[in-house]
């Protein structure tokens, strides 16, 4: 009897765990299991905590947690030790790093909820440390290193240089605000280092004879928009507007066949005094007119199409349904039409005549319509047919919209690769 009983509360045991496997609690202890193993200290700490949070009496999760939190310490402990030895410039950032991965794991432990021994009610009890006393110092090293970088490259005369200095200040106040005087390096390194560009309109080679509007102007307006919008691209960039570069081409007489090419760019960008200038065409305009097909099917249901009365085996009068085969001829409509834009164009420094950066553009934009008509019995008609019936016939954009679109599309890739080419 008791070797039937030890089984019985052996089974419930592993039903019970089994159950608590699908819980939310479960979950997490078995992603902490999984992180656990592949390494991830921290990870298994922090989602432990998240279960005993919910259940402080799960005890796989009790286990687990102490030998996670003693791992993901010494890992740490380690890797300060290797660092502490290291002769890497900004190893102080690292070790930063690892502080505060030390300061996040600790409060973690101190916030669980108090956990006991499900078997003998004792609690359970685990060593925390204040790591604040070390990181403070660390903080103040790695806005030392940086400021003292930021100092060494400010003597430079490249742009790129002195935009790496101003970034060493910016880095310096981000571990320690207000750090010396690397707010007034940075303003005067950002300043120093700011690019000064002038973007001229695309020519327009697509022969089109600006049939689709001012194509080249909405994009460039569109870019421009979009650069002045994003503080992060315009830290180290200055862009002349469109009105003043359009009053020197004017003024100077420049560009009356309508060609841009290098040597006008740079000339233009003398005069603006401005240090890089973007030129570029548009080579290609194609609109896809709007384009209709029919797809014809044929749909059949069986439906019920009549009742009839009769006699039941007992002589009872019923009602029964007859079905028979209905059906219906559907015609999908679908229309379609397209745009293409294609492009290129140059980044030139106006000092050396030298291209810096050469690249090609190509958007398209696409609009698809679909509608239905039918004839003979509707009750043939399948779902989908019957929205498709209801829609009516529907238009797609006029080509107008369609370029437009296109143009949007080319807007934003630009704006994003000047941006990227700025930072």
């Amino acid at each position: 009897m008791k070797l039937i009983n030890f089984f019985l509360l052996a089974a419930f045991c592993l039903w019970l765990a089994g159950c608590a496997a699908f819980t939310a609690y479960g979950r997490l202890e078995k992603q902490a299991r999984q992180a656990y193993q592949r390494g991830d200290y921290d990870q298994a700490v922090y989602d432990c905590a998240y279960a005993l949070r919910i259940n402080p009496s799960y005890e796989p999760a009790q286990f687990l947690i102490q030998d996670t939190f003693k791992a993901a310490v010494i890992e740490h402990k380690a890797n300060l030790n290797n660092l502490s030895s290291s002769t890497e410039k900004f190893r102080w950032d690292k070790i930063v790093s690892e502080y505060n991965d030390l300061i996040k794991l600790n409060q973690t432990i101190d916030q669980l909820p108090v956990l006991r021994h499900k078997a003998t009610g004792e609690l359970i009890v685990f060593e925390t440390t204040d790591y604040s006393l070390q990181m403070d110092p660390a903080i103040q090293m790695a806005a030392e290193t940086h400021y003292n970088e930021g100092i060494t490259l400010s003597s430079s005369n490249d742009l790129k240089i002195k935009k790496q200095a101003a970034k060493e200040f910016k880095m310096a106040l981000g571990f320690v605000a207000g750090y010396r005087d690397a707010s007034q390096k940075y303003e005067e390194m950002r300043q120093a280092a700011i690019l000064r560009m002038a973007m001229m309109p695309f020519e327009d080679k697509t022969g089109t004879r600006r049939k689709y509007g001012s194509v080249s102007e909405v994009i460039m307006d569109d870019v421009v928009s979009s650069i002045l919008r994003d503080n992060s691209a315009t830290e180290f960039l200055e862009l002349i507007s469109r009105e003043r570069l359009e009053e020197v081409i004017e003024e100077q007489a420049l560009s009356q066949s309508g060609i841009i090419d290098e040597s006008m760019a740079v000339e233009v960008g003398k005069i603006l005094g401005v240090t890089e200038i973007l030129y570029g065409k548009i080579t290609q305009i194609i609109v896809s007119p709007s384009e209709t097909t029919r797809d014809v099917r044929r749909e059949k249901s069986k439906v019920v199409i009549r009742r009839e009365k009769y006699m039941d085996d007992e002589g009872k009068e019923k009602v029964r349904k007859i079905y028979g085969e209905v059906e219906a001829k559907v015609i999908v409509f679908k229309r379609s039409t397209s745009a293409r834009i294609r492009g290129s164009y140059n980044i030139v420094d106006v000092m050396t005549a030298r291209i810096l950066k050469s690249d090609s553009f190509e958007e398209s934009s696409t609009s698809h319509v679909e509608w239905a008509t039918f004839s003979g019995d509707e009750r043939a008609i399948s779902w989908n047919s019957r929205q498709l019936t209801k829609k009516g016939e529907q238009r797609v954009p006029v080509e107008g919209e369609m370029v437009n679109m296109a143009a949007k599309k080319i807007s934003t890739s630009l704006a994003k690769s000047i941006k990227n080419y700025a930072r």
